[in-house]
């Protein structure tokens, strides 16, 4: 029993923002200690290893959006979550259309890490208004409220979010733009501090147990207000806001040397404001990759250049990877694809997908092995320099 119950502190120590008394975990994560005596009794030590694995966060993953092309009569979200659930990943981001998208996904797989756009927009430009304010508290709080009750006990971890920030924060997205109205900056503070009350309070409000609901800010542009010390979400917005979450969309770093990419993750830390009650990491990248087009189609090319590129993002603290994307959602002047994809409009996996496929089959094996020696699944710290060891990343 005293084994099974160790286990079962370290599964259900995966999710912290569960209600009622907890006890600490390795790593400072909680569990509920109600929730740890019934696991123990209804789940065989066998199970809850097996539930560690499946649940476990391997970082890597990739996502859904707008494809160009598809091969099944199913909607796209769906098929590509099939795809992705035939690689190995138990995470998925996509588009929240509507609030019962996430159900059909859910209902035919089963991701322990689901990362959703949620009334991603930009009316907070000419100021947010109290109308605006309180149509996206009451959706996104009746939302929160739904997920925690609809998948209470089920180890589920979601991030409610929204598309690139510094577009939104820009105008016409100018890069060359040094100053930003206050106006603009007040509007999406008061925004993003709304939508994470609504979480919050709806967390507070609701009895739930081993299932996450977070909210996090994308931002796109923070290698500008490095270098040229201009207005970006990420030194005027991000330091006034309250969010769980940082998710960095790297285009804007991804080629330039690692201890760059580093100094850059650092600056999104040190603009980050503390908050009590959020698993670290905090910062995570919600999108990274060079297209097939930029690599002359050579898949081995393309393959390589993105897993260099990643792993300079788990040389740095990190809670994800995502990978832009699946299906390919982008197309060339002749009509043709750019080639951002695992699986090309052919329906060919590309050598990106072998290799995400490999390494997550060998890391379920590594984070299995880990925790029948030693009782506990890796850190999160632990588990990127396991990464960073693999061939795929050691190069």
């Amino acid at each position: 029993m005293k084994r099974i119950v160790a286990l079962t502190l370290a599964l259900l120590g995966l999710c912290s923002c569960n209600t009622g008394s907890a006890i600490e975990t390795t790593g400072g994560e909680t569990a509920p200690v109600e929730e740890i005596t019934t696991a123990a009794e209804t789940l065989s030590e066998e199970e809850i290893m097996m539930q560690q694995v499946k649940n476990y966060n391997y970082i890597l993953g990739t996502q859904a959006f707008n494809p160009n092309y598809q091969f099944t009569e199913e909607f796209a979200e769906m098929e590509i979550a099939g795809r992705i659930t035939e690689m190995g990943s138990n995470m998925i981001k996509f588009h929240a259309k509507d609030d019962t998208m996430i159900d059909k996904l859910m209902e035919k797989y089963h991701f322990s890490h689901v990362f959703m756009w949620y009334l991603s927009n930009s009316h907070f430009k000419d100021g947010y208004s109290d109308a605006e304010a309180e149509a996206d508290y009451t959706a996104i709080y009746n939302y929160t409220k739904k997920l925690l009750t609809d998948y209470n006990g089920s180890g589920v971890e979601f991030y409610l979010g929204h598309w690139e920030g510094d577009w939104y924060y820009l105008d016409n997205y100018n890069t060359a733009q040094v100053e930003v109205s206050d106006v603009v900056t007040e509007g999406m503070i008061a925004w993003l501090n709304n939508r994470q009350k609504a979480v919050d309070d709806a967390k507070r409000d609701t009895p739930h147990e081993n299932v996450c609901v977070w909210h996090y800010l994308e931002l796109n542009r923070p290698s500008d207000a490095l270098r040229d010390k201009c207005d970006r979400v990420v030194n005027r917005v991000l330091p006034y806001t309250t969010v769980d979450y940082v998710s960095y969309s790297a285009y804007d770093s991804m080629d330039l040397p690692a201890r760059q990419v580093a100094r850059i993750i650092e600056d999104i830390y040190d603009n980050l404001p503390a908050k009590e009650g959020v698993p670290g990491p905090r910062v995570f990248v919600g999108e990274v990759g060079q297209p097939a087009a930029n690599c002359g189609f050579d898949p081995e090319k393309h393959r390589d250049v993105n897993l260099t590129n990643i792993a300079k993002y788990l040389a740095c603290e990190v809670k994800f990877v995502l990978y832009w994307q699946m299906y390919d959602n982008e197309k060339l002047e002749d009509g043709s694809c750019r080639g951002f994809w695992m699986i090309n409009d052919k329906n060919e996996k590309q050598p990106l997908y072998n290799s995400f496929e490999s390494v997550l089959a060998s890391a379920k094996e590594y984070v299995k092995s880990f925790l029948e020696e030693k009782g506990r699944v890796p850190t999160n710290e632990e588990y990127r320099e396991y990464l960073l060891s693999l061939p795929e990343f050691a190069k």
